[in-house]
């Protein structure tokens, strides 16, 4: 027998018990009781003597009578303990059914965050040890490319595991993004993207300031909505209706620009994550995870600045 059967088994019983209990309570308040004290005040309204036995029955009869008023008042003022068992047996469901659920897939979130965190900074340290043993004359196409090898072979990581980092399904449609400053135009142009197959990207820039990459950049802080189109500060801020059910929720980051690369003053870019489901992405499960791979980008996108433009370390 389980739980809640043994629960149903001692709520008959215990209620059998209080029953009959309160019955005979019942029976001696308003039967036997009323007698017993006729009886006592005939008695001392006769004037006559008690007995030892008549003495010794009425200190019984009084202490059965308190007894039972005991009984009554517990009655009364209990907690039943099936009740007690029964809050128990509803607590124990929600863990199974949505608690234990929940942690576990926290923690497998968890294991799979660390597990790509070190996989990306393994590849930048093998990124910048390429870096150093190439020759400093190196011919700048080559250089740019190496940039945007390296760059996917960072973010792959992401790509690969998508699903056990934030939790995509098959209907949800994935969109990682990361946008670079173009000085010269003052906009944010797409450096490296990987996106669902059934997903036709526009590939636009964005001006700072318009929309969530544009937002995130020019605000200089990381921005996550559950669904654009329950968003006052978005709905109405991107160019084509299609966006609200392709790119429904997000998380953009905004790289800084720690080592003043190009200047310091602004972001190097932003990196961004879409989806076509609502509540893809939660900023208490994610914040640190895409924090630190913005830094990590940050960190090799620095490095080839560096390399590129010929700046001093």
């Amino acid at each position: 027998m389980d739980l809640i059967d043994v629960n149903l088994e001692n709520r008959k019983i215990e209620s059998t018990i209080i029953s009959f209990t309160i019955y005979s309570a019942n029976a001696w308040m308003t039967l036997i009781a009323p007698l017993i004290i006729g009886l006592l005040a005939s008695k001392l309204y006769a004037k006559g003597d008690f007995t030892t036995g008549e003495i010794a029955l009425y200190i019984i009869f009084g202490l059965i009578h308190l007894a039972f008023a005991a009984a009554m008042f517990y009655a009364a003022t209990k907690k039943s303990v099936s009740i007690a068992v029964d809050e128990i047996v509803e607590e124990n469901k929600n863990l199974k059914r949505v608690r234990i659920p929940k942690a576990t897939r926290m923690y497998d979130t968890s294991i799979a965050q660390q597990s790509v965190i070190y996989l990306m900074t393994l590849e930048l340290e093998s990124l910048i040890d390429e870096m150093n043993s190439r020759p400093a004359n190196r011919p700048m196409n080559k250089r740019l490319k190496d940039w945007t090898e390296g760059t996917e072979r960072i973010l792959s990581h992401l790509v690969k595991r998508r699903t056990q980092l934030f939790g995509y399904s098959n209907d949800s449609l994935y969109n990682f993004a990361l946008y670079m400053y173009d000085a010269s135009s003052e906009d944010l142009y797409i450096n490296w993207r990987s996106h669902d197959d059934r997903l036709t990207p526009s590939g636009r820039r964005w001006k700072p300031g318009h929309g969530h990459v544009g937002l995130a950049f020019i605000q200089d802080q990381a921005k996550i909505c559950a669904d654009i189109t329950k968003s006052s500060e978005l709905a109405d801020n991107n160019s084509r209706h299609n966006d609200n059910h392709n790119y429904r929720s997000f998380i953009s980051i905004p790289i800084k620009d720690s080592c003043k690369a190009t200047g310091g003053k602004k972001p190097l870019g932003v990196l961004v994550f879409t989806s076509s489901a609502p509540n893809q992405f939660s900023w208490q499960r994610d914040k640190f995870f895409t924090l630190t791979i913005a830094k990590l980008l940050s960190i090799h996108i620095e490095r080839n600045i560096i390399e590129c433009t010929g700046a001093p370390l």
